[in-house]
């Protein structure tokens, strides 16, 4: 089994259920897409778990190119927001998910 999807079982979920080849399908972007599914929602306290702690892992953005586009199959591009790269998507990705963790 991939070490990485075991590890990151809720951001494996975000990126091959709704970051996929069709994620426009899904909403307009990252924002969007968690507004729009109760599912995201609830797994957000793992999203955000798991993203501040591959941001802190300090991986470049080819290692996370890979894992993503790799390993993932994801189909979403930093580019297609205005991300400079791929830690940028995570920051974001903690931003929006941490809206709906309750503490």
């Amino acid at each position: 089994m991939d070490k990485a999807k075991e590890e990151y079982a809720n951001l494996y979920h975000l990126f091959t259920l709704y970051l996929h080849q069709d994620w426009t399908l899904e909403g307009s972007g990252i924002s969007d897409i968690f507004s729009r599914s109760e599912g995201l929602q609830e797994l957000s306290p793992g999203i955000c778990r798991e993203a501040k702690a591959l941001i802190e892992e300090g991986r470049g953005n080819e290692y996370l190119d890979r894992l993503f586009f790799g390993k993932w199959s994801a189909g979403y591009e930093p580019e297609a927001e205005g991300f400079e790269d791929w830690s940028a998507v995570l920051k974001e990705i903690v931003k929006v998910s941490g809206r709906y963790v309750r503490e």
